[in-house]
């Protein structure tokens, strides 16, 4: 059973993957084919992130696939626990609702949608599976990249407008995110999620300050990428403006900031007996509450359904 967990943990990376190559294959002429794939494709991806969230409940402990059979810290790990295993199912269920509501029209409002559908459940797959914080930047750009195009989907300068600032905002996000990575990498030496809890409460005192602070950047990029106030600026036009399966769909992405802070913080700061709060924890609860009491505010204030569902999404 661990094996079979193992080898099933490539697959919702693989899959979509696969699926694009396809599609690319069919044109874009062949509508009504590439319609098919991409909605079998997702359904397919669903039973799988059912199947590995079954396993890591029976086997009672994480699976692990290591690429190539290269060990950590050197080689791409792709580690699933019960929480990453729910997330997977949370996407699956989200992109196949979107997946069948898009063929009502949305898909033929312009070109590539289902490619860039698929690419964009790579990333969000592949950000909830990683075991590395360098592979966590690959995903969140391949995640990025096609929720740009899907941003700007169809016609309409609301849509061109919010898109390039949405665009401006997560190309900043992505900078933090680069700009943290190589400070943690240069203090401690290594990427690996696991590598660097074990090595994080060995770092000296003297660079104790600048992992903080690398630290301190990559949480930047993760509130800014999970829509926390005061950061959460491009949310309400970009989820106004795109079409509705795509927010469906955009809506899971914000958590994978949320995702990353709770492992990142759970692996750097563990609970301590004494009770003293860990690095950033006054900054997440406070923000987390005026990120609350703006959506419900903003919500209640909406009279447009758009607008309702884009403050929903930031009390989600």
């Amino acid at each position: 059973m661990k094996a079979l967990l193992s080898h099933l943990l490539v697959v919702p990376v693989v899959l979509p993957l696969v699926t694009t190559a396809l599609l690319l294959l069919l044109g874009e002429q062949r509508r009504r084919a590439r319609s098919l794939v991409s909605v079998t494709s997702t359904f397919v991806g669903l039973a799988v992130a059912a199947a590995i969230m079954t396993l890591v409940d029976g086997v009672g402990g994480p699976g692990v696939y290591l690429a190539g059979n290269w060990q950590a810290p050197f080689g791409i790990v792709l580690v699933a626990d019960r929480l990453s295993a729910l997330m997977l199912v949370l996407v699956g269920v989200v992109s196949c609702c979107a997946a069948l509501y898009s063929e009502a029209g949305w898909a033929r409002a312009g070109v590539s949608f289902h490619v860039l559908f698929q690419i964009q459940l790579m990333g969000l797959n592949g950000a909830f599976l990683t075991g590395d914080f360098f592979n966590l930047f690959v995903f969140f750009e391949v995640m990025l990249a096609a929720s740009y195009g899907l941003q700007l989907h169809g016609t309409g300068w609301p849509r061109v407008h919010s898109g390039l600032h949405y665009l401006a905002v997560n190309l900043l996000a992505s900078s933090l995110f680069l700009i943290g990575l190589a400070v943690l990498y240069g203090v401690i030496g290594t990427l690996s999620m696991a590598d660097v809890a074990a090595k994080f409460a060995l770092v000296p005192t003297g660079d104790r300050g600048l992992l903080l602070a690398g630290v301190a950047l990559l949480a930047t990029a993760f509130l800014i990428k999970a829509a926390m106030w005061p950061l959460n600026a491009w949310l309400l036009p970009a989820y106004t403006a795109t079409s509705a399966p795509v927010a469906a769909l955009f809506a899971v992405m914000t958590k994978v900031g949320l995702y990353t802070l709770l492992r990142m913080w759970t692996l750097l700061f563990p609970s301590t007996d004494d009770g003293a709060p860990r690095f950033g924890e006054e900054v997440f609860v406070y923000g987390g509450l005026a990120t609350l009491a703006f959506g419900a505010l903003g919500l209640a204030a909406s009279t447009k359904l758009g607008r309702m569902a884009a403050f929903s999404i930031a009390v989600w």
